[in-house]
């Protein structure tokens, strides 16, 4: 199964969307969540060793 492309701007929104969900669970302790987020990112093809990880919350 081929992914659809993405234009920039939903590669963007879809990061964006991930760091404040991950965040989100990071702050409340809940590795489950993280787990999911990964999946998801694995999943729209976007590599969470990408992202930011300097932000707050995000170990």
């Amino acid at each position: 199964m081929s992914k659809a492309p993405t234009s920039p701007a939903r590669e963007q929104a879809l990061r964006d969307s991930l760091l404040v969900r991950f965040a989100s669970a990071a702050a409340a302790g809940n590795i489950d969540i993280k787990k999911a987020l990964n999946r998801e990112a694995t999943y729209l093809g976007i590599q969470l060793n990408k992202i930011d990880v300097s932000t707050p919350g995000l170990h």
